[in-house]
This record gives structure tokens, sequence and C-alpha cells, in this order.
């Protein structure tokens, strides 16, 4: 954990405080290397390390890199982005940022629609996720048949 204290007015409420226990010391190492540098090497790099450190630059609001690494998953990496899918699609819709992650995943579910809405992971979609695939206008399926499925998910939770 790292704290920082900005003494502006003397002011205690201007005590920053960033939680790094999720965050490991070669993400971090990397972090710090586009800082100060400006260059992330990718070479070598584990697809999942890839999409958690994009998590984490956009959590440290390095929106560049966090953008950069999002095209790169997504243009490079889509086979991986499929194989993960359901872990790629809630984190996309846990992230308002992942706009880019999220359109992919829409576009991933409206082509491969029967085999997405019969999982049991759709039971679990968040309420945004479920809006941005129901605002699809090239959605191939009844509103009902959607609401039916979202309900017995809901029915499962309880």
């Amino acid at each position: 954990m790292i704290s920082y204290n900005a003494k502006a007015n003397n002011d205690e409420k201007n005590i920053k405080t960033v939680n790094l226990n999720h965050v490991s010391i070669q993400q971090f190492e990397i972090i710090i290397k586009y800082i100060y540098g400006g260059i992330v090497s990718l070479e070598n790099l584990d697809n999942l390390f890839i999409f958690d450190l994009m998590l984490i630059a956009y959590e440290f609001l390095l929106e560049e890199l966090a953008m950069h690494l999002e095209t790169f998953l997504i243009e490079t990496k889509s086979s991986w982005l499929r194989l993960r899918f359901s872990h790629v699609f809630q984190k996309s819709f846990q992230n308002e940022d992942l706009q880019e992650l999220q359109k992919w995943c829409t576009n991933n579910i409206v082509k491969n629609l029967d085999k997405n809405f019969d999982s049991e992971d759709f039971t679990s979609i968040q309420e945004n996720a479920l809006i941005a695939l129901i605002k699809r206008a090239d959605l191939q399926l009844e509103e009902v048949k959607i609401w039916k499925r979202v309900r017995m998910g809901n029915c499962l939770k309880s």
C-alpha cells in the first residue's frame, strides 16, 4: 500500500492511499517503466497477464496504455478472448472504460447467439451488458425469450 500526503491547506483529507495488493511486482514494474519511459514490451507476456495489466492501467488512469492494451488484445488475441469469453465479458462490463472490449463482446454474442444464450453464464449477465445486448438492432432473438432466461437466472440466485 502506498500513501501520499498532499499538504495543501494543511488538510488531513488530502491523504491519498492506493491499494496495490492485487498488483503483482511484474505488473507494477511494467507500469513504472511506462510512466517514466512511455514504452511497454508485450513480448513473452501471458495473455491473462496482459488482460489484467489493462484493467490495472484503467484503474490507475493510464488511459493511453489501457487503450493500447485493449486494442492489442482485440486485434491480436481474439482467439484467446473467445476461449476466456465468460471472464472477459464479465470484466469488460464491470468497467465502463472498456468500450471497445464491450463492443467486441456484444458482437461476439450476436454472432454466436444460440451458444452464448444457452450457456449458464448468461443467467448471471450484468444489467448494463444485458441492456447493451438488447439495444442491438441485429439481435435475432425475441425479447420475451431473453427476459424468461434472465428471470430464470434471478430465480437461481435467490
